[in-house]
């Protein structure tokens, strides 16, 4: 490669930092909490020895765990935490690789900023190589952080050192495989589906492979295997980073010379022809509305299904789990604030299901925003479509789209587990009852942005602030002491949890109360304001 084709990396890499400035230090912060709370639930709850043996043998017991988060390759507390973070941690960690790549490359790319940047003084692989440097690079800083931590926690030097290393490969060779994907679409949507689709395709290749000894070919196949197969803290084997670093480096250069052979704007993968003639149902602000977010709430609904089913195969064993450390019952009751454990299991599981929820309902709403700032928008406002009836469509699929997935999430648990305990479908107006009364504090999330998309339209991407707020004022209340004038702001601390013995009762009520008025302040203010 040509070094004049690298002009102006070190400035493009300057340009992202100062583009990400908020947005890289909150999801470097959001993946530090995850590992460090992983690793200082295990130190604080599993210091006795014997009650590590015994979760080894409670999850060595049941297959569907043992398939999911693969066996646990030793009992210390260091091997727990390895095995807690083998596979979600990596995929976490691909997934914001996967997200700073597309948004550094294609989705400049398809803005059209990037031909204005190629008509300075800027190389042609530039942007791609200050994008592979950055995301790299946060990867590497993340590493070292967990190292670091987990040395704070006191674990073992050599174990902790072989996980976060693990961690920085993964999300170097997602950031690889992504940059590959970004040469071969014309769109940032498609290179993130095919990404992603590899990552699933790795989660099921390891699930699929996996047998005692990690020796299964199927199981090599998937670099999450590989993870695995490092068995950190259990005697590292430390070569298998140089399968991640031939593999990288591989896919890095695969990306360069495809980027070298296409033209700017286009990918290497051919675009489907359209049909002659839009569908009848694109006729309509509905129709419309559902075919632009279709993909992403059949996404939602096929993660949450399987979701249910690993859940719902798995809980008994996890319930078994709390009834064998009193500890860890007693932090979990006092969640739930209830006795039996299964229902405190499937109660906590509501609590954090129902806030992730609100994820979809603001992602919808933001939809709004992204074919305002397109432009998109004007073309339909010019015709007999007014912008109340705009709104609507697309908010009506905010409000019910978290209602499909739970419900579906819900039914998915209750088969599964109905298979494995015999009591099939019995107790599922039940869980259905316990679940939809979480769908008023949703709205409250998709009011409120909603009234930022109408008011402050500038500010919308605030919403995601306003929900971590809410999620960590949840999540860590019983353990940070929070006031109940704090948790009170939060319509989450309003839900009644109905297994565990609460009514519905008015404040529930008032929760609905502000969804609405928070829809119609959005409603109202985009109807007075400029569109874009």
């Amino acid at each position: 490669m040509k070094m004049e084709n690298l002009s102006g990396t070190r400035a493009l890499i300057r340009l992202i930092l100062r583009r990400d400035r908020i947005i890289i230090p909150v999801l470097f912060l959001f993946l530090i909490l995850i590992f460090v709370s992983i690793a200082a639930s295990f130190v604080n709850l599993y210091a006795d020895a014997a009650l590590r043996e015994a979760l080894v043998l409670q999850i060595s017991s049941n297959p569907g765990i043992v398939l999911t988060l693969g066996p646990i390759q030793n009992s210390s507390i260091g091997g727990l935490v390895a095995w807690r973070s083998a596979v979600f941690g990596p995929i976490l960690v691909a997934l914001v690789s996967i997200f700073l790549m597309i948004r550094h490359t294609r989705s400049e790319e398809r803005k059209g900023r990037l031909e204005l940047l190629n008509s300075t003084a800027v190389g042609r692989q530039a942007t791609l190589t200050s994008a592979l440097i950055t995301t790299c690079g946060v990867n590497m800083l993340l590493g070292i952080v967990i190292l670091l931590s987990f040395l704070g926690l006191g674990l073992p030097w050599e174990g902790s050192l072989a996980l976060a290393l693990s961690m920085v490969a993964f999300g170097c060779l997602f950031a690889a495989i992504t940059a590959v994907m970004v040469q071969l679409t014309e769109s940032s949507s498609e290179a993130r589906y095919l990404s992603v689709a590899i990552l699933i395709a790795f989660f099921i290749l390891r699930i699929i492979g996996w047998d005692e000894g990690g020796t299964n070919w199927f199981f090599w196949l998937s670099p999450l295997g590989w993870v695995q197969n490092i068995r950190a803290f259990a005697g590292e084997e430390w070569w298998i980073f140089g399968l991640f670093a031939v593999l990288t480096m591989g896919l890095i250069a695969l990306a360069y010379y495809l980027s070298s052979v296409r033209d700017l704007g286009a990918g290497i993968l051919p675009q489907r022809s359209g049909p002659n003639r839009a569908s009848f149902t694109l006729g309509s602000t509905l129709g419309l509305a559902w075919r632009l977010q279709r993909g992403m709430l059949l996404f939602w609904i096929a993660g949450f299904a399987l979701m249910g089913v690993f859940i719902g195969y798995s809980a008994q064993t996890v319930s078994n789990i709390f009834i064998d450390n009193p500890q860890f019952l007693n932090i979990i009751s006092q969640i739930g604030k209830g006795t039996e454990p299964l229902d405190i299991y499937i109660n906590f599981m509501l609590v954090l299901f129902g806030q992730i929820f609100a994820i979809y309902g603001i992602l919808s709403v933001l939809k709004l925003r992204s074919q305002e700032v397109k432009r998109y928008s004007e073309f339909l406002l010019t015709n007999t479509v007014s912008r109340t009836k705009w709104a609507l469509t697309n908010l009506s699929l905010a409000l019910i789209g978290p209602a499909i997935i739970m419900v579906i999430f819900i039914s998915c648990y209750s088969i599964s587990y109905g298979l494995i305990s015999g009591n099939m479908g019995q107790n599922l107006p039940q869980l259905l009852s316990a679940a939809i009364v979480y769908l008023p504090a949703i709205w409250v999330m998709v009011g409120i942005s909603m009234a930022l998309f109408g008011i402050l339209p500038r500010l919308t991407s605030l919403s995601w602030v306003a929900l971590g707020l809410l999620l960590i004022i949840n999540l860590l209340a019983d353990f940070l002491d929070i006031n109940q004038w704090i948790l009170n702001i939060s319509p989450f601390t309003h839900v009644p949890n109905l297994l565990l013995g609460d009514t519905i009762g008015w404040p529930l009520g008032i929760v609905l109360v502000v969804a609405l008025v928070l829809i119609l302040m959005g409603i109202l203010g985009f109807q007075r304001r400029d569109i874009a």
